[in-house]
C-alpha cells in the first residue's frame, strides 16, 4: 500500500441529500465488510454554489485534510459547486502523491467513475417515441449551459431527428433541476394557451414530479392525458403517484467499483489513471402507462411517509430543546454539559485556538479573525461511548482528533463536518457513520443548530468580557487601577454584606499626598502620576499586614480612602494596617530611585458598625485625623 495506513478520505458536500448520501451508505457497508480501509468523510452542508460567506465557512473543512496520512482520496466534484475548491484538493493530492478517485465528474489525472447518462436517457426518449408514438414533445431541461443538461438536450434532439422530428428551442423548458423553477416554467407554459404536448420528458425526477403536480392542478391526469418521464430514481420518487418512468443508478454497483479501484491503487503496482463508465438502468413505469398499477399498499406507503416526516419533526423539536437549554445559560460549562448529554453518541467537538481564545480572555474583539487554516485544536466536548473524557485536550489539527486510529466504529467511517457561523470558523464536529435512514438529515439539523449555539456562546462570553471591562472602567481609577469614589462605596457595601453575623467593626484610612505641587512643579506631571501610583501600591500591599480584605480607592486628585470591615477588634487591625503602610511606602521610596520621597498625611479611625450612621461620617472623622497628621510633616527632598 502507498502509505500502509489503510486510511482514505472522501470529499463531498450535502451528505443529507442525493447523490452523496446513497454513495456513502453503500461504500460504508462495503468498508465494513472488507475491513481493509478506514474512511474520513470531509463534507459540509453548503454546496458552495452561491459563493456566500456561509459557503466560505463550509469550505474550510477541506483545509483540514492531512494528505500525508492517506492512501487515496475519493471526491464527488459535482456536489462541490465551487470549482476552485476541487482544484485545491487535486493540487494537494498531486503534491503529496495521493491517488484520486473521482465519482460523477471527469478529472484529468484521476481514476474516474461516471455514469453514461446519454444511453439511458436516449432509451427513455426512444421508448416515448417508438412504443407510445408521441410526436409533440416538451423537454424539461436543467440549467442553461450545464453539461449534464446539454447532454440530454442533444440526446433528445438526435433521437427525435432519427424519427423525422425536430426539438425546437421553444419546446425546451428550463427547470434548473429544481422544483420551484419547474413550477414557474409550467405556469408560463399554461399562460401561453399552447396545446398540451403528448409527453413531457424531464431531465430528472424532481422536475418530473413538479410537472405532474402542475398538470394535476390544471385538471390533467398522468398518463391518461399526457406522459411524463423522469431520470435519476431519487428516494422521494417511491412516494409519488403515479410511479415515474425514469432511469436509476445502482449505487451498490458504484460503491463496489470504488472498492475495486481502491484495491488496484493500493496493491503496490503501477496503475495508470483510467475511467470506468457505469450505466443507468431504465425503468418503464406508471407515468408512461407501461407499468402496472403498483400492488404496493398505498396506505402503507403513505404511513411510511408520515412516519418519516413525523420522525423529522420530532428530531427538530429535540434539537430545539437543546438550543433552548443553551440559550438559557450560554456559558461554556453549561453548553458542554448540554451537548455531552444530548448530542450524538461517539462524537467530538473541536475548537480552533482563535475561537477558544474568546473563552480564555485572550480575545475581546467583535468577531473571529479571518480564517487562515487549522492549527492547534481544543477538544470542547466528547460523547465517545468508551468512556474517554478528553475535554480540554489540545492537539495539532494534522492528527484530526486524539486517538484517531482507535476511534473508528464498526462501519470504519467517520464524518468530519465544519462548525462555523457564516465565514467565521469555530472548529469542526466529528461523529461515526451510522446506518440509519435519517442519520445524515439529523446531522444537518444538529450541526446547523450547533453553529448558532456556539456563536451565541461566543457572543455571550464577549458581552460578559465587555461588561466586566465597562464595570471596571466605571468603578476604578484609570491611572492607579484601584477603586474610584463610586467603586469604593460599591466595594465597601459588598465587603459588609460578605461578612455577615456577629459583631462587625470597621476602620477607615484617609490619605493625602504631601507637597504634590512641589513634585509636579519640579519634576513634571508624569512624576506626580508616578507618586499617585506609588501611594496606591502601598495602600494595596499594606493589606497583607492585616489579613487582606481592605477596600482601597482614589477619591480624586491626591486623596485616597481605604476601609476594612472586621469581625470585631478593628482598632488592632487598623494599627497593623498603618504600620504596614508605613513600611511598604518606605521600601517603595527606597526602590524608586527618585530624587524625592513620597510622603503622606494619614488618618485612621475605627468604630463599631452598630454605632455608625453613615460611612461618610467615618470618612470625615478619618479626614480630620489625616489633616492633623499632615500638618506635622514638612517635605525634605532627597539629596
Amino acid at each position: 500500500m502507498l502509505n500502509s495506513s489503510g486510511m482514505i478520505a472522501l470529499c463531498c458536500t450535502t451528505i443529507n441529500k442525493e447523490p452523496a448520501k446513497p454513495v456513502i451508505d453503500n461504500l460504508a457497508d462495503l468498508l465494513k465488510e472488507s475491513g481493509k480501509y478506514k474512511m474520513l468523510v470531509f463534507q459540509c452542508f453548503e454546496d458552495m454554489y452561491a459563493g456566500s460567506k456561509t459557503d466560505k465557512g463550509g469550505a474550510s473543512i477541506f483545509q483540514l485534510i492531512n494528505y500525508k496520512m492517506l492512501d487515496a482520496l475519493i471526491i464527488m466534484p459535482e456536489t462541490i459547486k465551487d470549482r476552485s475548491v476541487t482544484e485545491d484538493i487535486m493540487r494537494n493530492c498531486r503534491e503529496n502523491n495521493v491517488p484520486v478517485i473521482s465519482v460523477d465528474g471527469i478529472i484529468e489525472g484521476a481514476f474516474n467513475i461516471s455514469f453514461g447518462y446519454g444511453e439511458a436517457f436516449g432509451t427513455i426518449v426512444e421508448h416515448v417515441l417508438s412504443w407510445h408514438g408521441c410526436r409533440r414533445i416538451k423537454l424539461v431541461a436543467g440549467y442553461k449551459g450545464n453539461d449534464f443538461s446539454q447532454t440530454r438536450i442533444d440526446c433528445c434532439r438526435e433521437i427525435m431527428s432519427q424519427h423525422g422530428l425536430t426539438l425546437a428551442d421553444a419546446d425546451i423548458m428550463y427547470g434548473d433541476f429544481w422544483e420551484t423553477p419547474t413550477y414557474e416554467a409550467m405556469d408560463r407554459f399554461f399562460a401561453t394557451g399552447e396545446p398540451l404536448p403528448e409527453a413531457f420528458i424531464c431531465c430528472n425526477d424532481s422536475m418530473a414530479m413538479a410537472v405532474c403536480l402542475k398538470l394535476n392542478e390544471h385538471g390533467y391526469h398522468v398518463p391518461e392525458d399526457v406522459i411524463v418521464t423522469g431520470f435519476d430514481g431519487i428516494e422521494t420518487e417511491k412516494f409519488h403517484k403515479p410511479r415515474l418512468t425514469n432511469a436509476v443508478r445502482n449505487n451498490r454497483t458504484l460503491a463496489q467499483s470504488i472498492m475495486d479501484m481502491l484495491d488496484k491503487i493500493t496493491s503496490g503496482g503501477e496503475v495508470a489513471p483510467f475511467d470506468v463508465q457505469l450505466e443507468y438502468e431504465p425503468v418503464f413505469s406508471e407515468s408512461c402507462g407501461c407499468g402496472c398499477p403498483s400492488s404496493e399498499n398505498t396506505n402503507r406507503r403513505l404511513a411510511d411517509f408520515v412516519q418519516s416526516y413525523t420522525g423529522t419533526l420530532n428530531y427538530e423539536e429535540y434539537v430545539n430543546n437543546i438550543e433552548n437549554c443553551i440559550a438559557a445559560d450560554p456559558t461554556p460549562d453549561n453548553v458542554r454539559n448540554v451537548l455531552e448529554e444530548y448530542c450524538f453518541g461517539n462524537s467530538m467537538i473541536c475548537f480552533t485556538s482563535e475561537f477558544w481564545s474568546f473563552f480564555t480572555g485572550e480575545n475581546t474583539g467583535d468577531r473571529l479573525p479571518e480564517f487562515s487554516g487549522f492549527g492547534d485544536m481544543h477538544v470542547f466536548a466528547c460523547t465517545f461511548l468508551d468512556g474517554r473524557k478528553p475535554d480540554g485536550t489540545v492537539f495539532p489539527a494534522a492528527r484530526i482528533m486524539p486517538q484517531l486510529e482507535s476511534s473508528f466504529s464498526e462501519y470504519s467511517t467517520m464524518f468530519i463536518i465544519p462548525l462555523h457561523f457564516q465565514d467565521s470558523v469555530q472548529g469542526y464536529f466529528i461523529t461515526h457513520f451510522v446506518k440509519e435512514e435519517h442519520h445524515n438529515e439529523r446531522l444537518y439539523t444538529l450541526c446547523t443548530s450547533l453553529n448558532r449555539c456556539l456563536e451565541n456562546m461566543r457572543t455571550h462570553e464577549q458581552m460578559r468580557t465587555l461588561n466586566r471591562r465597562l464595570e471596571f472602567m466605571f468603578t476604578h481609577d484609570q491611572l492607579t487601577r484601584i477603586y474610584n469614589r463610586y467603586g469604593f462605596y460599591k466595594g465597601f457595601r459588598e465587603s459588609y454584606e460578605t461578612l455577615s453575623g456577629g459583631e462587625r467593626d470597621v476602620f477607615i484610612v484617609s490619605i493625602d499626598l504631601n507637597d504634590m505641587k512641589y513634585i509636579n512643579d519640579n519634576f513634571g506631571h508624569s512624576a506626580g502620576d508616578e507618586a499617585l501610583c506609588l501611594v496606591s501600591k502601598a495602600l494595596t500591599q499594606a493589606g497583607e499586614y492585616c489579613s487582606g480584605g481592605v477596600v482601597c480607592s482614589r477619591f480624586g486628585g491626591d486623596e485616597f480612602v481605604a476601609a476594612k470591615v472586621c469581625p470585631g477588634n478593628a482598632k488592632e487591625q487598623a494599627e497593623l494596617y498603618r504600620s504596614g503602610f508605613d513600611a511598604v511606602l518606605a521600601e517603595l521610596n527606597r526602590q524608586s530611585g527618585k530624587p524625592y520621597s513620597v510622603n503622606v498625611g494619614l488618618g485612621v479611625y475605627s468604630a463599631s458598625l452598630a454605632a455608625v450612621d453613615s460611612i461618610d461620617g467615618l470618612i470625615e472623622l478619618a479626614d480630620r485625623l489625616m489633616y492633623s497628621d499632615k500638618a506635622k510633616h514638612k517635605r525634605h527632598p532627597r539629596s
